[in-house]
């Protein structure tokens, strides 16, 4: 179900008939989604829906062997170079070098990015504050627990102040008090004009932070849409066990 309620010039992100096989092997069949500007969407599905591979596809890490994907009309595999400067991305498990503390890390992505250094840091200073992360930035991030990891993650995602975030499993390592700093800076983030998209298995994540959202499994997105669409007065977790059921052989 499209949501209907957008001109396509308010649309950041364009998904067009995508069509993904890994070998024999369909991961995403014929799906279509958008994504207006300022907006936050949730991507919701089962392991191994296809999440993971449509972020990747949207990045230009992986080409499509069917249908067209663009940001702010950029074909995302053919300019990936340029569409990697509109997006910041926070995988599920971020990596980092071994022998590089976290502002290095910071450092060499802000340089990567063609920004100087000194001010992209100072930009990001005010966040790293409110993550707590300023004693961690002088250690090795690969030392990182999970949730600092994912913490540098995000510093990563917003130091070049990209118009598009996506976020892969974006809480999962979070403590409570640092997953409401999250919802918190996904708000901020969103009122400043940045498009948010994330994926989850929580659906009161959606239903707290979310206008619209998508469902999809098998590998084909089942609905999109504003959630009081996809809700139709019921609960979103009644709708997902409802759309996501495995059909009967």
């Amino acid at each position: 179900m499209p949501d209907t309620n957008d001109s396509e010039s308010d649309l950041l992100v364009e998904i067009d008939s995508v069509t993904k096989q890994f070998g024999k092997k369909t991961v995403l069949q014929d799906v279509s989604w958008s994504l207006a500007r300022g907006r936050i969407s949730g991507l919701l599905g089962p392991n191994g829906a296809g999440k993971t591979t449509l972020f990747r596809l949207l990045m230009g890490i992986l080409q499509a062997d069917a249908g067209h994907l663009t940001i702010d009309g950029l074909d995302c595999f053919e300019d990936r170079v340029r569409v990697k400067r509109l997006v910041g991305f926070l995988p599920d498990e971020p990596v980092f070098y071994s022998y590089l503390s976290g502002r290095e890390v910071l450092e060499l992505s802000a340089g990567m990015h063609g920004l100087e250094v000194s001010d992209a840091l100072a930009r990001v200073e005010t966040l790293v504050e409110r993550l707590g992360m300023r004693e961690a930035l002088d250690q090795y991030a690969d030392d990182y627990s999970r949730g600092m990891k994912k913490k540098l993650g995000l510093l990563l995602a917003l130091i070049h102040e990209p118009p598009l975030l996506i976020l892969d499993e974006p809480t999962n390592g979070l403590d409570v008090e640092s997953t409401r700093l999250f919802f918190d800076l996904m708000r901020e983030q969103a009122a400043k004009g940045t498009t948010i998209v994330f994926s989850t298995h929580l659906m009161d994540q959606v239903e707290r932070l979310c206008r619209d959202a998508a469902i999809i499994a098998g590998g084909r997105l089942i609905i999109s849409g504003s959630l009081n669409e996809i809700r139709a007065g019921r609960s979103l977790e009644e709708v997902f066990v409802e759309l996501t059921q495995p059909t009967p052989k």
